[in-house]
């Protein structure tokens, strides 16, 4: 049995190893994420500059951190402008997702532009995979937190 046991030691996980690793998983779909939005947002002045206004991009998407449990949110909204003070002012409306990973696209692109709704289309799809993963990913890390919580003296 002491062999046993000094033959295991080896291979222990900790938690601090499982978070490490949770982080890391989230900072690597962090930064696939923010290469696309930014791939987003390049393709999205490109385009415009031979549109008319008519054809112009209303649909945005952003990178939502969330420093306390290790995880981020992917976010699109509709860029509208109001009037304040007798200027202009750009305003975001964030649309509402849903409880899935991805976002009811048919509903709010149903008035923009074609190459728009194809752009929003192909990378909505890489996104709700990235948020299936973050979901994951919290479940695991929200798991391995209650696992220590149940073994403090207090829950015993």
């Amino acid at each position: 049995m002491h062999n046993e046991h000094k033959y295991n030691k080896g291979s222990i996980v900790t938690e601090k190893d499982v978070l490490t690793w949770i982080e890391a998983q989230v900072e690597h779909l962090h930064a696939q994420a923010q290469v696309l939005v930014d791939d987003y947002w390049l393709r999205v002045k490109k385009v415009q500059k031979t549109q008319p206004n008519s054809g112009k991009a209303r649909i945005g998407v952003r990178i939502r951190r969330r420093e306390t449990c290790l995880s981020f949110s992917i976010e699109w909204f509709r860029m509208a402008m109001i009037r304040e003070n007798g200027r202009m002012k750009p305003i975001a409306q964030y649309l509402k997702k849903g409880l899935g990973s991805r976002y009811p696209l048919e509903r709010f692109l149903k008035s923009e532009p074609d190459w728009e709704t194809e752009l929003v289309e192909e990378l909505e799809t890489e996104f709700a995979d990235m948020r299936k993963q973050i979901n994951l990913l919290g479940k695991i890390r929200d798991a391995v937190q209650n696992y220590r919580k149940a073994l403090l003296p207090d829950n015993k």
